[in-house]
């Protein structure tokens, strides 16, 4: 299993014409793509791999699915090449109990007691202490069930001095990539104490967010690194525990970056309607930087970013009118104050 983050503003080239209306259409904003390797077919030709479409978490109805584990997916479109998937899609991880109901009737196998005793209640009409005990015992099972098929990281952070208050989280990142949202993340404990909830069996980098009033303050792959190159990865088995991991944080330099945007025409959209995106392009998490630019001109806007992180950025001018055209501007934090230039371009 892979996970690609698609998007157009990735995936243009520095200096490329892109839609400046990514909020406002949907079409423009980024998604998921989950690529399966297959094991069995139901319906359809699907040969050895497939990829499937989805929302990059964080409340966008997307499809959230862990590593190393196998599911059963019923996905939607109008071709083999456009098939998407939601979190209101069908099916789901094949240990669990409804789904394995579910595999037992396409494969034409005989009803266990229990799928029967699912069915039955269409009719049989339980009361409500039933039904409790039911979804009580079929919690249960099913928690078992998971945590017998994944693993869990725990461990502690240290911080550079004692005294220094320490805040954030954990996320934990599959080496086979992952959601920009929605992926496993714990929060530390005031004692530095961290552990994940359920990982599918794989390998993951460990990857420390500490948060300011002015954005991030500092962003570090385990062993205590920032970049990903340098990150040592983490296997963990079905069934295990890993607790001695040991993540030395230490304080990060930011920068600030500053610049205009220029329009070739008057804009039809209020003075404060331009928003600035900063997005980290290194490495396997990415960082988000958003803010609004300030009109000084009928045709000029300015903008400021203050902590902003080293490393590769995408930069790229939003707006709530469809009609507008944005520069993609590639842009390196390093060691000094950046000042950057961004058009938007009404189309002809």
């Amino acid at each position: 299993m892979r996970f690609e983050l698609n998007w157009k503003l990735l995936s243009a080239k520095d200096g490329d014409l892109i839609p400046a209306d990514m909020y406002s259409d949907p079409a423009n904003l980024p998604g998921m793509v989950v690529t399966f390797r297959i094991q069995r077919v139901y319906k359809g030709n699907m040969g050895s791999e497939v990829q499937f479409h989805t929302g990059i978490g964080g409340g966008d109805c997307a499809a959230i699915y862990s590593p190393g584990l196998n599911y059963l997916v019923f996905a939607y479109g109008s071709s083999r090449n456009q098939l998407g998937v939601s979190m209101c899609s069908p099916g789901g991880w094949i240990g669990n109990e409804k789904v394995e109901t579910e595999l037992r009737y396409l494969r034409n196998e005989h009803p266990t007691p229990k799928d029967l005793e699912q069915t039955g209640w269409w009719w049989t009409k339980p009361n409500a202490t039933q039904i409790q005990e039911r979804w009580k015992r079929a919690a249960e099972d099913g928690r078992k069930r998971y945590d017998a098929a994944t693993g869990r990281i725990c461990g502690l952070v240290t911080r550079p001095h004692s005294e220094d208050e320490l805040r954030g989280a954990i996320a934990f990142l599959s080496t086979q990539g992952s959601y920009p949202s929605g992926q496993s993340e714990s929060s530390i404990n005031a004692d530095g104490s961290f552990c994940s909830s359920d990982l599918g069996p794989g390998k993951y980098y460990l990857y420390f967010v500490r948060g300011s009033e002015h954005g991030l303050a500092a962003a570090l792959y385990y062993p205590g690194v920032a970049d990903v190159a340098r990150a040592t990865a983490i296997e963990v088995a079905a069934g295990q525990m890993i607790s001695n991991v040991a993540f030395k944080t230490e304080a990060q330099s930011s920068y600030s970056v500053r610049g205009v945007v220029a329009f070739s025409d008057k804009p039809d959209f209020g003075s404060d309607g331009v928003t600035i995106l900063l997005i980290r392009t290194d490495g396997d998490r990415r960082v988000w930087y958003s803010g609004k630019a300030k009109s000084i001109l009928s045709k000029l806007a300015y903008f400021e970013f203050d902590d902003v992180l080293p490393g590769n950025y995408a930069a790229c001018a939003v707006v709530p009118a469809s009609g507008w055209m944005t520069k993609k501007a590639d842009l390196s934090v390093t060691d000094h104050l950046k000042f950057l230039s961004l058009d938007l371009v009404r189309k002809k």
